[in-house]
């Protein structure tokens, strides 16, 4: 029997085949008030809200529909989609098992059952769905595609490539593939090869954002900044709430200096985090304010991403025998000329071999650098595991029985953090690389001193903390003051023969606006003086001399450092500073070193948070209180102060000339024996 409504039903059916949405979604809506069961207005319903991209307003109205006509493979197919697009991946499954029960044998089907398998993590389902799709249609592209994404999660990027590939291979217009296919490649460090992938992504669809976004990442580890903020430009214009997006913009802001709206771009950024929104990397969130409730958070939020389904250990460590060398394994992407590969060499080289093996595993591709080079000679062994997927790569770690494993990396590029979620080790530690909680439950603990993470802050760390008895830094001291030569003229590195020199050699994302017009202001209160910066990209460079001239400093005064290609010219060039200016979210860490070992000294705010306390750490061990401040009022009043009265600035540097070989910040065999102390207590204090 025809309906009452039948003209509405023909009406909002001519709508919606004329792609005309909006009238047809409010017919839908009156037929629906007038029999809410009425099926073929639930599917209208749900089909425009699905093409609208309000996947989980979809859902409700395809339900009811399926649940009246369970058989109809197209309905049972739009509804498993419109689950899969809400995220509501479990009954997205159980949805395409009824479809695949109703429809057999279809790849497609098959193919898009795997991909809501995967994204469950249900990884052997989903693989078994691809490799039937793909048998029974071996040029399916969206199979191949859909499977290279599958072994990129589980780390085999190399059979990921094979697979984009053959997809591509077969429909080479396919803009997804091309920037996954990028993203394998650069698992791979194969950073060329993945930009081109990018930019051939990009050239089908100028509008595809998450490629913008992977192309910027590209040209991050290329070390374009410059390149890097205007993809991450165009990527947030067209996608803004991509995954960590904001932080990796905020970065790439931070990193050209591009100051404009940085401020209530940060505290949106904050805000996401406390919504528990993937907004940012943890990294990115130590340069700014953050206090720590919200840098765990972070963390929290992204290794829930990332690991939280990460297969458990289904085996346990053999007990260690009696009389045996305790084996330590350090894993590193920057075994090499980087702060951790420079930290790390002297304790390498100084290890108690009576008490200890020493395995350096790498994680990144070799360069054979000089530093790298050193490294490798000094660990007993050394393995190499870039490249490697993670089953692949923990089999060969857990072959070597280490007792405690200790990553470097932390939420840094390069970090293999998957595989300590997989676990290798009686003992996991958290150490140097990066300046805060992992936000993970696999890492045992994390090694600090008591002025970096005070004994009250501890309830902001998912680890437990293991504490030095002094600083945690293990500073490079393997070039001595007299091997320093002689003092090079400040002519040759452009600054003026007379006045007074600040300095902050940090990396450029450290600076921000308030800091900046701190300096300004000493700028104008010392004449005569300059601020020699470490030199950023050419647009950062322009960036800030606009700042200074926008604050009322000659750009002039702002003098950017040439690089030097050995450490210890660097190292000596340092002494024509007259004080260091340490930067307050996310301090000067072995740039601070460095600056008090050549005897300049280094004036900070002590923070509130780990990464805004290493240079007061530091400055504790080395007995010079007075250089810690603690705001910015007393900060700019200390440095001041030191610019005023020279004979002040000098007894200064005589205490950190004295105090360098009579305090424990730059002994490196006291250091490594309170360090060899706490492994050893790590491991007798394990659980049964």
């Amino acid at each position: 029997m025809a309906q009452p409504y039948a003209p509405l039903v023909q009406q909002m059916l001519r709508d919606f085949q004329n792609q005309q949405l909006e009238p047809a979604e409010r017919m839908a809506q009156s037929i629906l008030r007038l029999n809410p069961k009425d099926l073929i207005a639930l599917q209208v319903q749900g089909l425009i809200f699905a093409m609208q991209g309000r996947s989980a307003q979809a859902v409700e109205p395809l339900s009811r529909a399926a649940q009246q006509d369970p058989k109809n493979p197209e309905l049972l197919s739009n509804l498993a989609k419109a689950q899969h697009g809400a995220n509501l991946f479990e009954q997205a499954v159980q949805t395409y098992e009824k479809l695949s029960r109703l429809v057999k044998n279809n790849p497609q089907i098959l193919t898009d059952m795997g991909t809501s398998y995967a994204k469950l993590r249900s990884h052997d389902q989903a693989a078994a769905c691809y490799e039937k799709a793909i048998a029974l249609q071996p040029n399916y592209f969206l199979a191949h595609s859909n499977q290279g994404n599958l072994l990129a999660e589980l780390g085999y990027a190399a059979q990921a490539v094979e697979s984009y590939e053959l997809a591509l291979k077969l429909n080479p217009n396919y803009p997804e593939a091309w920037t996954n296919y990028g993203n394998a490649l650069f698992k791979l460090d194969r950073l060329d090869d993945a930009r081109q992938a990018h930019e051939k992504a990009l050239e089908i669809d100028s509008q595809y954002g998450e490629a913008w976004s992977n192309l910027g990442n590209t040209f991050v580890e290329l070390k374009l900044g410059d390149e890097a903020f205007e993809c991450y430009q165009k990527a947030f214009a067209l996608k803004p709430f991509h995954p960590y997006l904001m932080g990796q913009f905020l970065a790439a802001k931070l990193t050209t200096c591009d100051w404009d709206s940085v401020d209530s771009f940060t505290v949106d950024m904050m805000h996401g985090v406390e919504q528990q929104r993937a907004v940012c990397i943890p990294f990115a969130l130590l340069q700014t304010p953050a206090a720590l409730d919200l840098q765990k958070r972070c963390a929290q939020i992204y290794v829930a991403d990332r690991y939280s389904q990460m297969q458990k250990p289904s085996f346990s460590f053999p007990k260690k025998g009696p009389g045996k060398k305790i084996r330590i394994g350090y894993f590193s992407s920057d075994f090499k000329n980087h702060p951790v590969g420079i930290l790390m060499e002297n304790l390498i080289r100084l290890h108690d071999r009576s008490a200890f093996e020493v395995f350096g595993f790498f994680l990144s591709a070799r360069c054979a650098d000089a530093v790298e080079t050193r490294l490798n000679g000094l660990f007993d062994q050394t393995v190499d595991l870039f490249g490697l997927a993670d089953p692949e790569a923990q089999r060969l770690v857990l072959e070597k029985q280490i007792d405690i494993a200790i990553d470097l990396n932390g939420h840094t590029s390069g970090a293999r953090t998957a595989l300590f979620a997989m676990r290798l080790a009686p003992v996991q530690v958290n150490y140097l690389g990066y300046a805060g909680t992992s936000g993970a439950n696999f890492y045992d603990c994390l090694v600090a001193d008591q002025v970096v993470i005070p004994s009250q802050d501890q309830a902001h760390y998912t680890e437990k903390i293991a504490y030095l008895p002094h600083c945690f830094f293990p500073v490079d001291t393997s070039i001595r003051p007299e091997q320093f030569g002689a003092l090079p003229s400040k002519v040759s590195q452009g600054l003026p023969e007379t006045g007074f020199i600040f300095t902050c050699f940090n990396n450029i994302y450290k600076l921000n606006p308030a800091i900046f017009s701190i300096w300004m202001d000493l700028l104008k209160q010392v004449p005569g003086s300059v601020l020699w910066l470490s030199k950023p990209s050419e647009k950062a460079i322009r960036n800030l001399q606009k700042e200074a001239e926008a604050r009322g400093i000659d750009s002039a005064r702002l003098v950017f450092a040439i690089r030097v290609p050995e450490r210890v010219d660097h190292l000596s060039r340092l002494r024509l500073a007259d004080l260091f200016l340490d930067t307050p979210n996310y301090n000067a860490h072995a740039t601070a070193a460095d600056a008090l070992w050549t005897g300049v000294p280094v004036l900070t705010i002590q923070g509130n948070t780990f990464a805004a306390r290493v240079a007061a750490s530091q400055l504790t061990a080395l007995e010079l209180p007075d250089l810690i401040t603690h705001s910015t009022k007393e900060y700019q009043a200390k440095a001041l102060e030191l610019a005023r009265y020279p004979e002040r600035l000098k007894v200064l540097k005589e205490r950190i000339e004295t105090h360098r070989s009579l305090t424990p910040l730059f002994n490196t065999r006291q250091y490594l024996h309170d360090l060899e102390g706490l492994y050893k207590d790590l491991l007798e204090n394990l659980p049964n």
